[in-house]
């Protein structure tokens, strides 16, 4: 894991290599954590770029020292939040519009295959599998972004770990 505060200078200045090295870093949790509530790839997709343009308009108010990682994380989460609020009021869901949501490369080593599996799991449980298993996250991080305690985020892991092992029996 990088040392996201020696870019905050830089990023200040619109830096692209300062951006490139922290969208590097950090594309597979704002990934994982917008399509964890949005449930569609396309919008997760434009929803990241919400989420990164965010992080540019807002990086004076980040504070140095603190956890850069988890508060870009709630940033995505908020904008994921916020067009879920909005989508809900205005579509009817329609099942068929996600059926391939899982086709296509994510990353070098493999596809979406690991969002395929979670699909037993209810959203917060989902976020929190997709946090610790595809971001490395540390449990403690993860509470800090979901907002509960450590010991709440351990048992919901515990319970979908155990879930998804029943699933596939």
């Amino acid at each position: 894991m990088i040392n996201y505060d020696l870019y905050i200078d830089d990023l200040m200045k619109k830096d692209n290599e300062a951006f490139e090295a922290i969208y590097e870093s950090t594309r597979k949790g704002v990934f994982s954590m917008i399509l964890s509530i949005v449930n569609n790839k396309a919008v997760t997709e434009d929803l990241m770029q919400d989420t990164y343009m965010k992080m540019i308009e807002k990086i004076a108010q980040y504070k140095k020292g603190r956890n850069f990682y988890a508060w870009l994380l709630q940033i995505a989460k908020n904008t994921a939040l916020d067009y879920y609020r909005r989508e809900k009021k205005v579509n009817v869901y329609d099942p068929q519009e996600n059926e391939h949501l899982f086709e296509g490369e994510y990353n070098d080593k493999n596809n979406y295959a690991v969002y395929d599996m979670i699909k037993p799991l209810d959203d917060e449980e989902k976020q929190i599998v997709l946090l610790r298993i595809v971001s490395d996250l540390k449990f403690k991080d993860i509470a800090e972004v979901v907002e509960k305690p450590i010991g709440t985020v351990l048992w919901i892991y515990n319970k979908a770990i155990k879930k998804l092992q029943d699933y596939n029996k």
